[in-house]
Formats: structure tokens, C-alpha cells, sequence
């Protein structure tokens, strides 16, 4: 299993397709992030003053990491910065619907997106398996700037 998980040609592929991902999500949100701002504030999660705020820090740090990811520039870090993306997106997907609510995930901006629903999460997960996997497997192949390359 270590040796499939840890192919240069599976590890290419994941972090372009997480990285084309969250690149394809992060732009539309960077472009309008008074609209993004409204999809966070209809999780009732964090106070309305600090949701323009927080849509402009998730916003940026998706389209930096995304870049990252995809250049191979500090790849394990910017693998690292998506997955903890995730685990927030994930979490707040479950606690808006343990309360019952429906809402626009603010996904892919403001025409992209979808209502949360399980197969929100399972694809989250997913995307976070991709990453745990290029943090633990990556071995710099094909990066920009991989930092340090692991010892085959």
C-alpha cells in the first residue's frame, strides 16, 4: 500500500486535482468576497462582525495554498493549510445540519455552490484523505520548491 500511496504520478495527480479544486473555488470567492461573506454568515457560526473578515482570510489562504499546491512550492505546508481548511469546512457543514438548517455552502462562490448535505462532507473527506496523503507520501518530484526532499 505504501508503495501506490507513494507514487510520484498518484502524488502529481492529487495535488493538482486538490489544488485545481480549491483554485476553482478560491477565485470567485477572492473576486466577490462581500458575497462569500453572506454565505458564512448563514452558518450563524462566528459573529456578523467578524464574517467579512474571516471570508477574506479563508478566501486568500484557499487561493494561496491551492497555488502552492499546484507549483510545488512548500508542497507538505500547503497540503497541511487545505486540510485544515477542510477539517473547518467539515465541521461547520455537520453543525449547521445537526441544527436542522439548510444552507448554501459558499463553496464555489456565489452561483457554484450547493446546500450542505452528507455528500458535502463525503467529498471533504475525501478531499482530506488527498492531503493527508501528499503530506505524508510527497517526496518533492515534479515541485518548485519542495523545501527538503524525503530519502527514497
Amino acid at each position: 500500500m505504501k508503495t501506490l500511496l507513494s507514487n510520484r504520478w498518484l502524488q502529481i495527480a492529487l495535488r493538482l486535482v486538490v489544488g485545481g479544486m480549491f483554485l476553482v473555488a478560491a477565485y470567485p470567492k477572492v473576486m466577490n468576497a462581500a458575497a462569500f461573506a453572506m454565505s458564512v454568515r448563514g452558518y450563524k457560526i462566528i459573529p456578523f462582525s467578524l464574517s467579512n473578515l474571516f471570508a477574506i482570510a479563508v478566501s486568500w489562504s484557499e487561493l494561496f495554498a491551492a497555488v502552492m499546491l499546484i507549483l510545488g512550492i512548500l508542497t507538505r505546508k500547503a497540503a497541511s493549510a487545505i486540510a485544515i481548511l477542510l477539517v473547518v469546512f467539515i465541521a461547520a457543514i455537520i453543525t449547521v445540519m445537526v441544527r436542522g438548517m439548510v444552507v448554501d455552502c459558499g463553496c464555489f462562490g456565489e452561483k457554484g455552490g450547493s446546500n450542505t448535505s452528507w455528500i458535502l462532507i463525503v467529498r471533504n473527506v475525501g478531499l482530506l484523505a488527498a492531503c493527508i496523503i501528499v503530506i505524508k507520501y510527497n517526496d518533492g518530484f515534479a515541485s518548485l520548491y519542495p523545501w527538503r526532499k524525503r530519502a527514497a
